[in-house]
């Protein structure tokens, strides 16, 4: 109750919030910077989960970077905004984007961009940053785009994040398997197109429940995303295997029924009764904040989903979410998920990934 109470709280806050995202999402024309370019590396087995970069500093930006290179990590899933980029149609800011890509090339971190966020004018009068976009071929266009500017300077591309709930698909009818179908089917032959090399990625979904309008069981999502006709427009299907507890019990080796570990096995299920069971899953955020549990309980629980992951049929890369506090010792979750401080000083998490990397 107290994920389907946040997320109803979630939900009357997004019009509150995405003028203010949409102001935060331009970037600074002054942030261009001219950085050696280098063809992106393949995607590793382990990498950080990093949507605060876009909104960074050059001389930030390139600090954690390198905070990744230090702790072993060579792939980086990063949000690359599209009311950042194009926000007004036809009108395009590559800035911050190039910045944060050429950096991470430069230092062989390869780049899964997480291409969400429409643009007000692309959403039909629903709230910028949070509302689909109102027609498929509008954000099949802004992929191509990216595929065309970024062709052999980014590895992979995931179409949009957490589909499945209302905070990332805002809307009087909840989430919408059919329409997000209707992204995959104009996003990835556009992106196919300009770059056939980049891994194509269904946006990462959340391990919640069927809720009214709210939520949807990830598995409930997929199932009806395929009788969408989704089959044949991704190369992976992404999951967010969170635990959402405070449970200092709680594992993702544990399986539990309704687990993420549980919901894994399902979705795999779904995939093979679709013709898809050869392609992987990949776990592109997985974190637990320090605001709900110590440094030492998010170390082991990062440990443990990263030990686990790698033992399953069919697991692709694994992200963790993220490099860096956003303001450590804040009581909001969203400020702790770093496995460094606000100060760049690491947790013991980070010496775990640095192990395991």
């Amino acid at each position: 109750m107290r994920k389907l109470f946040k997320a109803v709280v979630a939900l009357a806050a997004v019009v509150l919030v995405s003028a203010s995202l949409t102001h935060m999402l331009r970037p600074d024309s002054g942030h261009s910077r001219s950085i050696p370019v280098t063809e992106t590396a393949a995607v590793s087995s382990l990498g950080f989960a990093d949507s605060w970069l876009w909104f960074l500093s050059p001389d930030d930006v390139n600090r954690q970077l390198d905070l990744m290179v230090d702790t072993g990590v060579r792939s980086a899933r990063i949000m690359m905004p599209w009311a950042g980029i194009e926000p007004n149609p036809g009108e395009w800011n590559w800035g911050q984007a190039d910045l944060i890509v050429n950096a991470a090339n430069a230092r062989g971190i390869a780049v899964v961009a997480l291409l969400n966020s429409t643009p007000g004018w692309a959403t039909g009068g629903g709230p910028a940053i949070a509302a689909p976009p109102a027609a498929a071929e509008a954000y099949g266009a802004f992929a191509g785009a990216m595929a065309s500017h970024f062709a052999g300077r980014i590895a992979a591309y995931e179409l949009w994040n957490e589909q499945n709930a209302v905070q990332f698909w805002a809307g009087p009818q909840g989430p919408q398997p059919d329409r997000f179908a209707d992204l995959l089917k104009a996003a990835y032959p556009a992106i196919k197109a300009a770059d056939p090399n980049a891994t194509v990625v269904a946006g990462g979904l959340s391990p919640t429940i069927n809720f009214f309008s709210v939520t949807m069981n990830p598995v409930t999502y997929v199932e009806r995303m395929y009788a969408a006709g989704a089959k044949g427009f991704f190369d992976a299907l992404a999951f967010h295997p969170y635990l959402f507890t405070n449970n200092a019990a709680s594992r993702f080796s544990t399986g539990q029924a309704n687990s993420p570990r549980g919901l894994y096995n399902a979705l795999r299920q779904q995939m093979a009764a679709n013709g898809d069971g050869g392609k992987q899953i990949w776990a592109t955020e997985f974190g637990e904040a320090t605001s709900k549990v110590d440094e030492a309980t998010q170390a082991e629980r990062i440990r443990d989903f990263i030990v686990t992951w790698r033992t399953l049929d069919g697991a692709g890369p694994a992200f963790i979410y993220t490099t860096r506090d956003r303001a450590t010792g804040s009581p909001n979750p969203q400020d702790n998920y770093g496995v460094y401080r606000t100060d760049w000083t690491p947790k013991p998490a980070a010496d775990v990934m640095r192990s395991l990397a």
